[in-house]
């Protein structure tokens, strides 16, 4: 199937999908670095090494390129997507969560060395600590191993085409709203910016602040 029939067949299904009622999320991104945000920019980059590596991550960023990702949602430890090429596939991605000792990891990585939760979304923080979230064998970036897929398409290479488009959608989530990187590994961010020994709950952000840098609605109640 050539690009152009997949991307009308991408159009038709989602106009039919939403006449039917359905309320979709559909992730569209045309440009070269599909990122322009700190963390956003980190997950295409990390994915970027995972091809080097070998992963065949390619047909995915295609299809996305394409409008193909008709609804994807993140939630935590768990991506699902609909994404449609010859036929609409579903797809669920779920992410080994972070043990203890992981977790106690990062935390004493991040303990007192960061400000504010919008320096951290904004990945203006120390350098050091920087690294250390982004080191995919111990920051909050998923290795390849660390991904369980499933898509309801009859490939059985892993990632197929389908599962690739959903994780690179999800990074252009991310890049939007850097806050679901955090709910995708299940990682609190106040519990990174704590000082030493100190209770996660003792630290305050300006939600308004916040809202505003990234454009997105937070309900803190």
């Amino acid at each position: 199937m050539t690009v152009a029939r997949l991307a009308a067949l991408a159009v038709e299904r989602l106009a039919e999908l939403r006449a039917e009622g359905e309320e979709l999320q559909p992730v569209v991104n045309t440009t070269r670095k599909l990122a322009s945000n700190f963390w956003g920019s980190a997950w295409m980059r990390h994915l970027a090494r995972c091809e080097a590596g070998g992963l065949s991550l390619a047909p995915g960023r295609s299809l996305l390129r394409h409008g193909c990702v008709l609804d994807l949602r993140i939630a935590p430890g768990l991506i699902t997507a609909r994404v449609s090429a010859e036929e609409l596939y579903e797809v669920h991605l779920r992410i080994t969560p972070f043990d203890e000792d992981q977790l106690e990891h990062l935390q004493q990585c991040c303990a007192g060395r960061i400000d504010s939760l919008v320096a951290l979304l904004e990945g203006k923080i120390d350098a050091a600590v920087l690294e250390q979230l982004c080191t995919p064998e111990v920051g909050l970036l998923p290795e390849p191993s660390d991904w369980r897929m499933r898509c309801s398409c009859p490939d059985w290479s892993e990632p197929c085409p389908h599962a690739a488009a959903a994780i690179y959608a999800a990074g252009c989530l991310i890049d939007a709203d850097p806050s679901l990187l955090f709910t995708l590994r299940c990682v609190e961010p106040a519990a990174l910016m704590a000082a030493p020994s100190a209770p996660a709950a003792a630290v305050d952000f300006d939600a308004t602040a916040l809202g505003a840098t990234f454009g997105i609605d937070l309900d803190l109640n």
